[in-house]
């Protein structure tokens, strides 16, 4: 199984005070959504403060259920308290855990394209001045 670098990376947005998580797997199971969650941690006090959170699963086609358990609570942990999570996913993909979990889109947005998934970060920090 790839670990690290192989299984995500990490992009800082600086002029958007944006963090960018990028998984690059297509497939995760629990044991890759462990490794991506322990690669975060083990690791985040090397990454500079953001202001919100990007995940970008736009590459991964298929998830297992306990996989989603774990890349969740690894977002939450991303996402530092009150700051906005952000998934980014294909439509397939969107699809097929809608149906298994449909509570997870009550607190997570979604967009196809890194752009939209930025503007919608610029749009709730406007509106909430």
């Amino acid at each position: 199984m790839p670990s690290g670098v192989e299984l995500f990376t990490l992009e800082y947005n600086q002029k958007d005070d944006i963090m960018i998580g990028h998984v690059q797997i297509a497939k995760i199971d629990r044991a890759e959504a462990d490794a991506i969650y322990n690669h975060y941690v083990g690791r985040v006090n090397e990454y500079p403060n953001y202001r919100d959170f990007i995940l970008d699963v736009w590459k991964v086609e298929s998830v297992t259920d306990p996989a989603i358990g774990v890349l969740m609570k690894g977002l939450e942990l991303m996402k530092k308290g009150s700051s906005l999570a952000v998934l980014l996913l294909t439509e397939a993909l969107l699809q097929d855990i809608m149906l298994r979990h449909p509570e997870m889109f009550d607190f997570y947005a979604v967009f196809h394209t890194l752009d939209d998934a930025v503007a919608y970060i610029h749009k709730r920090r406007a509106e909430s001045k």
